[in-house]
């Protein structure tokens, strides 16, 4: 029980994160997708929605509950940070990722885009 509450804490906290006069959410933003690459944030997820269908039978431990925590911990900061960036009008635009991140990330458009022609063009 006690780790469930320091775990409820820690969300908690985060929201109040905003609040510093040295928060950035851009900051947030960018150091996300330079720590996560897309396949990795996919099958991260994957992970944490099988735990829950699952009811944790058979459930199929890529990560250590650290990496997990530290993952859900990172993805409700940049939650955050976009739900902040949206509230303040903040210039998006601004956010630097790295190269190998921006490549990998069109890489993932192309290859989502021929994907959904494919199935565009058997729908018509």
């Amino acid at each position: 029980m006690k780790r469930i509450l320091a775990l409820q804490f820690a969300f908690d906290w985060m929201i109040y994160d905003v609040h510093m006069v040295d928060y950035d959410p851009i900051k947030e933003i960018e150091t996300f997708w330079n720590r996560y690459a897309l396949n990795t944030i996919s099958a991260n997820i994957l992970v944490l929605l099988s735990a829950y269908v699952d009811d944790g039978v058979e459930r199929r431990q890529l990560l250590k509950d650290e990496e997990m925590q530290s993952f859900a911990t990172a993805l409700y900061r940049v939650l955050i940070a976009y739900c902040i960036v949206n509230h303040r009008n903040v210039d998006i635009t601004k956010a630097q990722l790295s190269s190998e991140e921006n490549e990998l990330v069109e890489n993932e458009q192309e290859l989502s885009k021929k994907v959904a022609d494919f199935f565009s063009r058997l729908s018509i």
